[in-house]
């Protein structure tokens, strides 16, 4: 799997710039690079529920409590890019069946909003889906490998190149590298969705 090198050249191969060996080089395209790297990486990660960088916990209130609108407050680890879902304890476990009929019900999430590092809640207990940050190349899954290095391309261009056109193409790559990944990142992690004759009440002759 790519490295961090592997995908800063990709998008300095997009931009026609010099390749370089390690991101701690004196190269002033490894300088520019290791400062974007980072910013960058994050973006991708946010802009997206990649399933490498999902992850769930169960938060307990802290103090002090919200002085109004709220009854309790929950502290979001720092390493949270994105909120992604804050449902009620009650839906942990349940059958997809049942989760389907609570969503229709409206019961699946909880009341909440984001303030700061803090998600604000009603109830005594949130169970938390995150996207989080993920520093471990070897966990990038082909489809972030290449929205990242688009992003990098965007992000660096005018700086290298200080053609404008060229950063809407890049830009204009993101875009598209993103829309891809949705597509191929969403084929897998999920239970397949299949309807039952016995369900629907209908029947194949």
């Amino acid at each position: 799997m790519a490295g961090p090198v592997e995908i800063v050249n990709l998008a300095l191969s997009w931009m026609g710039q010099n390749l370089i060996n390690a991101l701690t080089d004196e190269q002033n395209e490894a300088k520019i690079m290791n400062a974007n790297y980072a910013l960058s990486r994050d973006k991708v990660l946010g802009d997206y529920t990649w399933s490498f960088a999902i992850r769930r916990e169960i938060l307990s209130p802290v103090l002090p409590v919200p002085a109004f609108g709220f009854a309790q407050k929950f502290l979001i680890p720092s390493d949270v890019l994105l909120v992604h879902r804050v449902q009620r304890p009650q839906n942990i476990g349940a059958t997809l069946f049942s989760q389907v009929a609570e969503a229709t019900r409206g019961a699946v999430q909880a009341d909440w909003v984001k303030e700061g590092q803090f998600i604000l809640a009603r109830e005594e207990v949130v169970h938390c889906i995150f996207i989080v940050r993920i520093t471990n190349a070897d966990l990038y899954s082909p489809s972030f490998i290449h929205a990242l290095a688009a992003r990098l391309a965007a992000d660096t261009c005018l700086v290298f190149t200080e053609n404008r056109k060229l950063k809407e193409d890049m830009e204009e790559m993101y875009d598209t590298k993103l829309a891809d990944a949705r597509f191929s990142d969403g084929r897998q992690g999920r239970t397949e969705k299949m309807v039952s004759n016995i369900l629907t009440g209908s029947r194949t002759r």
